[in-house]
């Protein structure tokens, strides 16, 4: 096969050389043109006055303007800047007038722009007429609009009177010239029409709102979208708004088969459902069933809230062989104790110093490498022991004494979402139920991380007997990790202002030195970060015992 490509190849050559010496049409230089936004008519008052178009040209060509010329003196003060601009005087006959804009551009056809100017008004006489499009047509969704007009008469400032002849538009705001309006979504199968009507002293104008017909859909909802394996889920059917539950038919969409309502799991999985009714069907519908024994999360203390308190990943790479790790060890251990910094930061201790360690892990190297790697050097290059990192793209260096000054650089006092979680092992499994809040809309990853407490090893360097205890030890990464990437797994877009909660299961793993029973979990949440060339940046960080909870933090 790789013998026939080649040879596909040399053919094209081929014929390529046999073929006229003349441009092809994709060679030919495109043909330059003039466009001009609004389009159409101008048309102006007796009164004149100034006008300003937008315009574009289509292939432009390098070092080439475009030029404007009035075929009438009335049409003064012509300019071609970012738009195009003019005045239009008084007209004083009582005889309509047309003159002729022109555009030109080198190789390209002119454009003409005619303007009509109305004849001058008698003493007491009003004119009202609109100037844009008399029909507009919306779509079943609805939306929103404009009608513009001119208004002539002797009173200055005069507005028109502006009415509809339906409830399904709403008059937003009548300015000079502008009536602003709203178009409702269509709840009716049929296409309809309303009228957007200006008066004032006994004229009129009118123009007409046009409204596609809806094409209703069932919507499919249940009474929760993560429940316990053995508990049941309650479906509801509405159609244009109304419960249509009773008529409506629920189907699993992997089977195709029909379910009750209610209806009652028997296994864990993800399931897919959706209904039809009136020979239409609804988007589908999932619901995750979790294991009766996924660990519940704690309550929201404060539901309402979006003011989070932020704490900080700080990443300690470290070792016990290290003689200079303490330093760092007892600024942290200082800080944790400090009422105003211990609410601030989480720490993950990564021993990578020496792989003979107690405390060493695999993935603590994986960390050590990331770091230097990938991440920016905000204060100076990662190159020994002990170095702190913070969150995701920051690196920090041996320089315990600065510790704090770098907790306040780096601390968000306004982060844009929180997490919270419970985490149990049973059966040879992590079970881990993680809540994201978020103030705003984005892509958020989660990353967890098994750490563990009470290793006991002689710290090399140590000046206190409590160093010879190890916390917080990074053993494994639950949703993995490599040199390039530490954010973990794509958990998902959430709205703004909305909870997002999800399920996940891992196989234990402890290796021949760890202690299950010491294991605790940290989770990291991530968003892209354009200060970072939109890499994932740590938002938030929890620490949770296993059978133990971490619930929102606020400030």
């Amino acid at each position: 096969m790789r013998r026939l490509f080649v040879l596909f190849g040399f053919v094209s050559l081929m014929f390529a050389a046999c073929e006229t010496s003349e441009p092809t049409p994709e060679q030919k230089p495109l043909t330059p043109e003039i466009t001009v936004t609004p389009s159409g008519i101008v048309t102006m008052p007796a009164a004149g006055g100034a006008v300003e178009l937008g315009y574009s040209i289509i292939n432009p060509v390098e070092g080439v303007e475009l030029k404007a010329m009035a075929d009438s003196e009335w049409i003064t003060n012509l300019m071609v800047g970012e738009k195009l601009t003019f005045s239009v005087e008084r007209n004083n006959s009582d005889e309509q007038r047309i003159g002729i804009v022109t555009l030109s551009y080198a190789g390209a056809e002119n454009l003409s722009i005619a303007i009509q100017q109305n004849e001058a008004l008698a003493s007491g006489d009003v004119r009202l007429s609109i100037t844009s499009e008399r029909k507009s047509i919306f779509e079943a969704t609805g939306g929103t609009g404009k009608v513009t007009y001119m208004l002539e008469c002797d009173e200055e400032g005069a507005m028109p009177e502006v009415t509809t002849d339906v409830e399904w538009i709403t008059i937003d705001a009548v300015e000079d010239g502008t009536v602003s309006y709203t178009v409702a979504r269509s709840n009716v199968e049929e296409k309809r029409t309303g009228h957007v009507t200006l008066a004032y002293s006994g004229k009129s104008a009118e123009a007409t709102i046009e409204q596609k017909a809806a094409e209703f859909l069932p919507i499919l909802t249940a009474n929760s979208t993560i429940i316990r394996c053995g508990e049941t889920i309650t479906f509801s059917v509405a159609y244009a708004d109304e419960d249509v539950t009773s008529e409506a038919t629920i189907y699993d969409y992997y089977t195709k088969s029909e379910v009750t309502n209610p209806y009652t799991p028997a296994e864990v999985a993800e399931r897919v459902f959706y209904a039809t009714y009136n020979n239409r069907t609804s988007k589908v519908l999932t619901v995750n069933v979790i294991p009766e024994y996924t660990p519940y999360l704690p309550e929201d203390a404060q539901p309402e809230s979006y003011d989070f308190n932020q704490r900080l990943l700080i990443v300690d790479h470290t070792g016990v062989g290290c003689g200079y790790c303490p330093n760092m060890k007892s600024v942290l251990k200082s800080l944790e104790e400090d009422e105003s910094y211990g609410n601030k930061f989480n720490v993950v201790y990564a021993y990578s110093y020496n792989q003979s360690e107690a405390c060493y892990s695999s993935a603590s190297k994986t960390f050590w490498s990331y770091y230097k790697e990938v991440c920016s050097s905000s204060y100076m290059p990662l190159t020994g022991y002990p170095s702190a990192t913070f969150n995701y793209c920051r690196n920090f260096a041996a320089a315990p004494s600065h510790m704090k000054t770098k907790i306040d650089e780096y601390w968000d006092e306004n982060p844009s979402a929180s997490v919270a979680l419970a985490a149990t092992i049973k059966d040879g499994k992590y079970i881990v139920n993680v809540e994201v809040k978020s103030a705003v809309a984005q892509n958020i990853h989660l990353a967890l991380w098994v750490l563990e407490d009470d290793i006991y090893a002689k710290q090399s360097g140590g000046t206190a007997e409590w160093m010879n205890t190890h916390h917080s030890v990074l053993r494994d990464c639950l949703t993995d990790a490599s040199k390039s990437d530490i954010s973990g797994v794509d958990f998902g877009y959430i709205q703004a202002n909305t909870t997002m909660s999800r399920v996940y299961q891992f196989d234990l793993f402890e290796a021949a030195a760890w202690k299950s029973e010491n294991f605790k979990l940290i989770a990291v949440i991530s968003s892209p970060n354009d200060e970072f060339d939109n890499r994932y940046e740590v938002i938030d960080t929890a620490m949770c015992e296993i059978d133990g909870t971490a619930a929102h933090e606020y400030k």
